[in-house]
């Protein structure tokens, strides 16, 4: 799966990145990336792997592969690898944990998480994302409504898309809802007020642009201890953002942010926060990424540490 986090991660840490891609899906496409896996690990023969889970298959996959071929194992885990919200399967929550106790380590994005898998047998390093540059031909333009918002969306399951929809039924405020649409339930994009915009999957730089020249950006989960990607690109652009409260959320983002608890009451409420708050929150968030930033350099700096020591051939004892 192409994610904006792995990209980021082996480029911050300075890490070759190889991505196996095919068009074929079901259990054809696993048959083919697998061997296409264990074909570049035989070759290859590294010292230190990281992947990133999901993929579930793949991540089961190295682990087995591990004893075999004697690398050091690092899984980069997101929060369905930590606490699967989209596939609940008992098979699927047991796998994972397995994955967990095996890896060497597991990168996780907050504390909350990182307490899981410690309390697994895994060992864990926690890493947020790191902030995203937008592309310098991302400048804002005139958007036409009165308190314009984009609610980001990939219109999976843990996304309360409904009720953001009825929480600006009949307000002034326009919503531009980014992602593929066509994934939406048929009857939910049929009841969509007439103030909503439906966007499509956008350019880099158009989609950075609408961010960029927005009064507000949505980006709202169902999942626990989750921060969406959505938080980190509203900071990277310094737009007003409504998150999910969640504690995760809560404590990165605590203070540059407004927080709903994903009904329509309270996220009508929350709008108006980010409304009547925007010099407030934007003049946070510009303090909230300088923050992040070092941050994250800190923790990379830890993280290469740990893989240097892993790729280092120990002496026998």
């Amino acid at each position: 799966m192409r994610q904006r986090r792995t990209q980021e991660l082996c480029a911050g840490l300075d890490l070759e990145l190889v991505m196996l891609e095919t068009q074929r899906r079901g259990g054809l496409r696993y048959l083919i990336l697998g061997g296409r896996t264990v074909g570049l690990l035989l070759r290859r023969r590294v010292r230190v792997l990281l992947v990133q889970n999901p993929s579930l298959i793949l991540a089961s996959l190295v682990v087995l592969l591990r004893p075999l071929l004697g690398y050091h194992l690092i899984v980069d885990a997101h929060n369905e690898a930590i606490e699967p919200y989209i596939n609940r399967q008992a098979w699927i929550r047991a796998l994972s944990r397995w994955v967990i106790r095996k890896a060497n380590l597991t990168i996780v994005s907050n504390r909350q998480l990182a307490q899981r898998v410690d309390g697994w047998g895994g060992r864990s390093f926690t890493l947020p994302d790191p902030i995203p540059r937008p592309p310098p031909a991302a400048a804002a333009r005139p958007l036409a409504g009165a308190f314009n918002v984009v609610l980001i969306a990939t219109h999976a399951r843990d996304e309360p898309i409904a009720q953001i929809f009825e929480a600006v039924r009949g307000s002034d405020v326009q919503l531009y809802v980014t992602g593929n649409a066509r994934r939406m339930a048929p009857a939910l994009a049929a009841a969509a007020p007439t103030n909503v915009t439906f966007t499509g999957f956008l350019p880099d730089a158009e989609y950075w642009a609408l961010l960029r020249s927005a009064d507000g950006i949505i980006d709202l989960t169902l999942m626990g201890d989750c921060l969406v990607s959505g938080a980190y690109e509203a900071l990277a652009v310094g737009t007003p953002m409504l998150l999910s409260n969640n504690q995760a959320s809560v404590e990165l983002f605590g203070g540059a942010a407004t927080f709903t608890d994903n009904t329509t009451a309270d996220i009508r409420r929350a709008l108006q926060a980010l409304r009547s708050g925007s010099s407030d929150l934007r003049a946070a968030a510009e303090l909230k990424r300088g923050e992040l930033v070092e941050r994250w350099r800190a923790k990379a700096r830890e993280l290469i540490s740990v893989i240097h020591k892993y790729a280092v051939p120990q002496p026998r004892t």
